[in-house]
């Protein structure tokens, strides 16, 4: 356990980081320059990374090159166009990355068309403004940077993405440059309402290349931190046909790790929708849900696989890529991409699609995981090429064949092995000797240090003769050296590669045995026959240079057919096979998910032992029967759902438990005092966390709730569905709860009782933040609102009383003075003055 820090520790460090700072300021050096530990990270974009460039050259990602007469990609016929399209290529990869947003699926067409003129009016012309140098004050001062004017162009639309747009400015330049103020403030406030989603161009490709409709059961297995999903979520959001009153399919949200869980909820709480179950599981291991139709196949529609990835495609955003990049990080992760791709196939069901995607330009993570699990599907799935539905999209073709290409050892094993060698090690290894010698009053067994000159000793090459000479860390002085070959023909960008130490293998028997745990069988190409059947080239290629983005891979597989039994046993091989770490040794019982939870709930007598078991059959519906159990269930002792893992230990969840139903005990009052129309009003659409005193009652829709009673959520840790639809009142009040803002339109449909229906006036006098005197509104509103009691009441704008997904429908408290005062958050309130600007045709208000 790491040790605490007290606040005046905290202080005091802060002082000296400070001093520190100060004074490497006053002598304008960097902090250990050797190193490049204080370097700015645009001087290691411009040095480039010598074995990157090389890789990738090698590959063969510059041998086409765009016509743009043709808007075609034409294969370079010549070394000189290959250098070419290389200086191109890199031209883009050191540039900043330009911003990008879309407006979202779900928002009404008559304020969508407000949005874009707005926008019309900040970033629709050409306008000059003052550009700040980027990179921190000592960087500026060193180089004598100044402010430059710039004239940049138009907001410009993304054809192939629907209400979507690109900006020839980066985030940190609109950030940061006083004249684009307005429309800072303008793109915060849109986003806060839910409107406008700020995310990467092509980021939004994968859900467009999905094509997920209202109705459909979509999983996005690695899904934080969310702005994929919130893209599929505002298509399932939509209703399915005229009349629905929520939601008809669903998003089933997933990622392993629970912190960036915990993101996807406050990234989807904009959305606002019922139909999304955020879960905590490892994609590899993700239940696998059956289908009546087909009892071996998953049930989902759409699956998105957008993979952990080395992530060099982001380098245009993320300039540590260039310091850090090495090829091992996209062989070590080529097991869990394709552990992640099979189990995806299996999830999605007949005639279904799967899009498998991920930042990276390496075929180590993309071709050759995708022609593996065409390979072992045998036929049940197959590409389909998307480009006909992206409009305008300017994506080469996927490899047929390629590389491969590993270091024999990492930089971290490397520098490992100079650290073991250097004198410092060797004066502590002499310490611990002679200590050992002191207490055991002997001699101490003969060690051979690792510097010695013996056949155990490993050598480390340096590629850089005079980066030792120098004195300087040769796997950093190395990185500075630029790229610049004298041809591109193959033979010399080969021994360019073998320079840096990227040893190429021609088949899987070439692999020396110590690297065979990391470069797999699958990482090769396919063969000839088999190229010509997969159609790699229908694989999305997406490059920096040819529409000023950052680098992806997309490709969409549509499931043909059930998988037979060859290919399910061919599949589960494969993932044991997987699951094998570096030593052989397996590290799951078995190739299914693992077993993972079963709920149990106690009452508040329960005793210890009691509340550690992981019995499962008791659910909440049997605790209901009995009279002592559900009155703990009502005043909320209900204790905590555990873990047990393979060897079972048992550990609590983590914080959160699954849903269960709600009590008749509860919805009782809520019925008579809201006047709930029991012919329409479900209350088994309601349900609650199993721990705590039950404080908010969460709406989940009908496909949700059938799959939460399917067991479901008890194979995987729940972190949160569907929307607040009543929380406890912490007011005087004749109920227990209040409705909540978050679900008011999913409630006010039902309601006969405390529901007003006001007219435009009215409604914008409801939209201030306090208490808002009766008096100041409408004769006949002030009425129907004094002739309430004590609480919360709902206000509806006249004509969108049902409209779910309109939601211009207000929760507001009836004060005890002779005023009202709305209990909707800021955000809300914005986005709800956006509304009524489009239905009035009123202008935004100037800041």
């Amino acid at each position: 356990m790491g040790r605490k820090w007290s606040n005046a520790r905290k202080r005091k460090q802060n002082q000296e980081n400070k001093k520190k700072g100060d004074a490497r300021d006053a002598e304008e050096v960097p902090k250990n320059a050797k190193y490049g530990q204080e370097r700015d990270p645009y001087e290691l974009v411009e040095g480039g990374n010598f074995k990157l460039e090389a890789y990738y050259a090698y590959q063969g990602i510059h041998d086409q090159y765009l016509d743009e007469e043709t808007g075609n990609f034409v294969a370079c016929e010549s070394s000189e166009e290959r250098d070419t399209e290389r200086r191109r290529w890199l031209e883009y990869m050191k540039s900043i990355l330009p911003a990008s947003f879309r407006i979202g699926t779900d928002v009404d067409e008559t304020l969508r068309e407000k949005l874009e003129k707005e926008l019309e009016g900040y970033v629709g012309e050409k306008m000059e403004i003052e550009i700040q140098p980027k990179g921190g004050d000592r960087r500026i001062k060193k180089r004598g940077l100044k402010v430059e004017t710039k004239l940049i162009a138009p907001a410009k639309k993304i054809p192939y993405i629907p209400h979507a747009y690109q900006l020839s400015l980066d985030r940190q330049t609109i950030r940061r440059n006083t004249g684009l103020n307005e429309f800072h403030e303008w793109l915060k406030v849109q986003t806060q309402a839910g409107f406008v989603t700020r995310q990467e161009t092509v980021s939004m490709i994968p859900p467009i290349a999905l094509n997920p409709e209202p109705h459909h059961k979509v999983l996005d297995m690695c899904a934080a931190p969310g702005s994929k999903t919130s893209q599929l979520l505002e298509v399932i959001n939509l209703p399915a046909k005229v009349g629905d009153s929520e939601p008809s399919g669903f998003v089933v949200a997933n990622d392993s790790d629970y912190k960036r869980a915990y993101m996807l909820v406050h990234q989807m709480r904009r959305i606002n929708s019922p139909a999304l179950f955020i879960s905590c599981s490892d994609a590899k291991f993700f239940p696998l849900i059956r289908s009546e139709e087909h009892p071996t196949e998953g049930i989902f529609d759409r699956v998105l696989c957008d993979v952990p990835c080395s992530g060099d495609g982001t380098a245009r955003k993320n300039p540590g890529i260039w310091k850090r990049w090495t090829s091992l990080n996209g062989i070590g992760l080529h097991v869990v991409q394709l552990s992640i791709a099979l189990k995806g196939a299996r999830l999605t069901r007949v005639g279904g699609y799967m899009v498998y995607s991920t930042c990276s330009m390496n075929p180590m993570e993309n071709e050759s995981v995708v022609a593996e699990l065409l390979r072992s599907s045998e036929g049940s799935l197959e590409l389909v090429d998307s480009r006909n539905d992206l409009n305008g999209i300017l994506a080469r073709p996927g490899f047929s064949t390629w590389k491969v290409l590993c270091e024999a050892r990492s930089h971290r094993e490397i520098k490992d092995e100079k650290k073991k060698r250097n004198d410092k090690m060797q004066a502590r290894r002499e310490a611990w000797d002679k200590e050992k010698t002191d207490k055991t009053g002997g001699d101490a067994e003969e060690t051979v240090a690792v510097g010695d000159d013996t056949e155990e000793a490993v050598a480390v090459e340096n590629p850089d003769p005079e980066a030792e000479a120098d004195g300087e860390d040769d796997d950093f002085h190395f990185r500075r050296r630029l790229f610049e070959p004298s041809d591109m023909n193959d033979n010399t960008l080969k021994d360019l590669a073998a320079s840096v130490g990227l040893n190429e293998f021609e088949t899987f028997e070439d692999v020396p045995d110590n690297l065979r745990r990391r470069v797999r069988q699958s990482c090769f190409p396919p063969s000839k026959e088999e190229a010509e059947k997969f159609h790699l080239e229908r694989c999305l290629r997406i490059m920096p240079q040819d529409m000023d983005t950052g680098g992806f891979f997309v490709c969409l597989l549509k499931k043909v057919g059930p998988m037979n039994a060859r290919a399910r046993a061919r599949f589960e091989k494969l993932e044991q096979e997987l699951d094998e770490d570096e030593d052989g040794n397996n590290n799951t019982t078995k190739t299914e998910e693992p077993n993972l939870k079963k709920a149990r709930l106690q009452s508040s007598d329960a005793t210890e032992n009691e509340k550690a078991s992981t019995d499962s059959g008791v659910v909440a519906d049997e605790l209901a029967k009995n009279e002592k159990d559900s009155a703990a269930v009502v005043r909320g002792h209900v204790k905590r759902v555990y873990l047990q893992d393979k060897d079972g230990n048992k550990h609590e969840t983590l914080g959160r438990d699954d849903f269960v139903p709600i009590p008749e005990e509860i919805f009782g009052p809520l019925r008579e005092y809201y006047g709930l129309a029991t012919s329409t009003f479900e209350g088994g659409s309601y349900m609650a966390r199993a721990c705590g005193e039950m404080k908010v009652l969460h709406f989940i829709t009908k496909p949700i709730k059938a799959l939460i009673d399917s067991g479901f959520q008890e194979r995987v840790t729940v972190i949160h569905s569907g929307v607040k639809g009543f929380t406890r009142c912490n007011k005087d009040c004749e109920v227990d709860y209040r409705i909540a803002q978050e679900g008011v339109h999913f409630v006010a449909p039902h309601m006969t009782k405390r529901k007003i229906i006001a007219d435009i006036d009215d409604f914008r006098r409801c939209l201030e933040p306090n208490n808002v005197d009766l008096k100041t509104f409408s004769e006949t509103f002030a009425e129907q609102v004094r002739s309430l009691s004590l609480g919360c009441f709902v206000v509806c704008l006249k004509g969108y009383e049902n409209d779910y997904l309109k939601k211009l429908i207000l929760v507001v408290w009836r004060c005890r003075s002779d005023a009202c005062s709305t209990m909707a958050n800021q955000a809300e309130l914005d986005g709800m003055k956006s509304k009524l600007r489009s239905i009035t045709g009123e202008s935004a208000p100037s800041s």
